[in-house]
C-alpha cells in the first residue's frame, strides 16, 4: 500500500511514540532499532500509541 510522502497524523503519532521512549528509555526508535516504516505500518493499521508503546517494550531485552 503506497502512503502519502508527508501525513501529519503520522507525524504526531511518531512524535509521540519517539517522545515516550526518550522518557522511559533514554533512547530514541532509531537508538532502539525501530524501522520508521514498521511504525508506519503499524499507524497505517490502526494502531494506538499506547499499543505500539506496549509492544515495543515487550521486545526491549
Amino acid at each position: 500500500m503506497p502512503y502519502p510522502l508527508e501525513d501529519a497524523g503520522f507525524t504526531l503519532w511518531y512524535g509521540d511514540i519517539e517522545t515516550q521512549l526518550k522518557l522511559q528509555h533514554g533512547a530514541t526508535a532509531r537508538d532502539l532499532g525501530l524501522d520508521r516504516h514498521m511504525l508506519q505500518q503499524r499507524y497505517y493499521a490502526g494502531e494506538s500509541v499506547f499499543t505500539a508503546l506496549a509492544s515495543i517494550e515487550a521486545a526491549l531485552p
